[in-house]
């Protein structure tokens, strides 16, 4: 392989896949890149063999070929190069790195060695969505998923989509987000998959800051995440491949109210402003206590200590319905107004006993379903 290529995107991809080469004792192949040469393109290849990243750049290619490389050091010295552009040649098991005036051999391991990385083939399903707009969703939805191992299902970020929308939904049992995202075209057939929370993590450290869009490809056992931006051919191609998990997820949508005894619409910076002074005197399970008291139209906040003391306070909201009462933990208060995005938002409860909802006022497609603490 010999190959010359620009080094901000080298650099900049050696950042994204270096991300995914994990530190295995059983596996120490999996510490490494593959970086291939074809035609005038360079591949940066790393797995975990749960989640597999492909960065594409352009390069100038005098030979084609490959190499299996240690991502750490080859990425450190990169980034400490002044010069704009980088050559790379393979010359008798080492890569030769090499600026203007600076040069390094790194030794490089058998490419037989690298796990394949198997391709999406004969897609069951694919469907193209803005890449900023997946990201919107997932990050409004994806910390709720939690590692179970009774549960597996729910240990990731479930995928559903219908003829005009996708719907991205998470869950740890004690609460549920879900985002709705309409799709530019009709989609002819209905799918669903669960994505490990990893695998939606890195779709948002990769695409969060991209303009063009997102092709996701699904097969029986496996996700293609493709971004791509035709109208740019300087621009990175990248596909996150994904293993997903098996399993039927929970039919969520049951334990979604219908309609509920009490909304509540207030400030959100000033209720998360009193959720955070109540969570201060909370006690072991993070209680925070919140009446909602139709004829004053306001809502009471209180947290008692015995360790710290107590907390009372009152904020003044629109308020209809039979007013009631119900004990929330507050961290799980906290998280879901934080992805809420209008300055308004409606907070209905079902009493002590029933799921209450969380959601923004005019804020289309996203809801947030808490269940109150036993107490």
């Amino acid at each position: 392989m010999k190959s010359s290529v620009l080094k901000e995107n080298l650099k900049e991809g050696l950042m994204v896949v270096e991300r995914i080469a994990t530190k295995s004792l059983s596996l120490p192949v999996l510490n490494n890149i593959l970086m291939t040469a074809t035609k005038n393109t360079l591949e940066l290849s790393a797995t975990d063999l749960e989640i597999a990243v492909t960065y594409t750049i352009l390069s100038k290619n005098e030979q084609e070929g490959l190499v299996v490389i240690p991502s750490k050091a080859l990425s450190q010295f990169v980034g400490l190069l002044s010069d704009q552009s980088v050559d790379l040649e393979t010359k008798e098991g080492t890569l030769l790195v090499k600026g203007k005036n600076q040069r390094a051999n790194l030794k490089t391991i058998p490419a037989d060695d690298f796990p394949i990385i198997p391709p999406i083939q004969n897609p069951k399903f694919s469907i193209t969505i803005p890449a900023q707009l997946l990201c919107e969703g997932i990050s409004q939805i994806a910390q709720l998923a939690s590692p179970n191992q009774a549960r597996p299902e729910i240990s990731g970020i479930f995928f559903s989509f219908s003829q005009k929308e996708l719907r991205v939904v998470a869950t740890d049992s004690f609460r549920l987000g879900e985002k709705t995202l309409p799709l530019e075209k009709e989609n002819g057939v209905d799918a669903h998959f669960i994505l490990p929370q990893k695998g939606a993590r890195e779709i948002l450290n990769i695409f969060s800051e991209k303009t063009s869009s997102v092709e996701i490809s699904l097969s029986a056992n496996q996700v293609l995440f493709d971004y791509h931006a035709p109208q740019n051919p300087s621009e990175p191609s990248i596909q996150i491949i994904s293993r997903l998990i098996e399993g039927e997820y929970p039919n969520y949508q049951d334990v979604i109210p219908s309609k509920y005894q009490t909304t509540i619409k207030a400030k959100k910076i000033e209720l998360l402003n009193q959720l955070k002074a109540a969570s201060i005197f909370s006690n072991k399970i993070q209680e925070i206590h919140v009446v909602a008291d139709p004829k004053k139209k306001a809502i009471e906040l209180s947290a008692r200590s015995a360790e710290f003391g107590e907390n009372d306070s009152t904020l003044q909201a629109s308020i209809e319905g039979k007013g009631g009462e119900a004990s929330f933990n507050w961290r799980f208060l906290i998280d879901g107004l934080s992805h809420i995005k209008t300055s308004d938002v409606e907070f209905k409860m079902n009493g002590s006993d029933g799921p209450a909802s969380l959601k923004g006022v005019q804020e289309e497609g996203y809801q947030y379903i808490i269940m109150p603490l036993r107490v």
